[in-house]
C-alpha cells in the first residue's frame, strides 16, 4: 500500500531526472549509498540465515548497520532532491 499518489510519483521522477542532470555528483552519492544499503541488507540476511540454522549469534550489529546506512541513504536522496551538497 503506497501513501504516495501517482501524480506525486510522476512529479518525483521528473524532479529526480532534473536534479540528477544538474548535480551528477549528488546522483553518484545516491547510487553509492544505495549500493551500501544493499550490502548491509545482504549481510543482515546472511546472519539471519545462520541464526535460523541454529548458530548461537545475534544480528544486533547488522541491524544497526542497516539503520545507519538507511538513514544515510535517505539523507543523500534528500540532498539530491534539494540540490544541496
Amino acid at each position: 500500500m503506497s501513501v504516495v499518489s501517482e501524480e506525486q510519483k510522476i512529479d518525483t521522477v521528473h524532479r529526480l531526472g532534473v536534479m540528477s542532470e544538474l548535480h551528477p555528483e549528488l546522483k553518484r552519492c545516491v547510487a553509492d549509498a544505495q549500493l551500501e544499503l544493499a550490502a548491509v541488507i545482504l549481510a543482515l540476511d546472511a546472519v539471519d540465515k545462520r541464526i535460523q540454522a541454529g548458530e548461537k549469534i545475534h544480528s544486533l550489529h547488522e541491524q544497526a548497520a542497516v539503520e545507519q546506512v538507511k538513514n544515510a541513504h535517505a539523507q543523500v536522496l534528500a540532498d539530491l532532491l534539494r540540490g544541496e551538497q
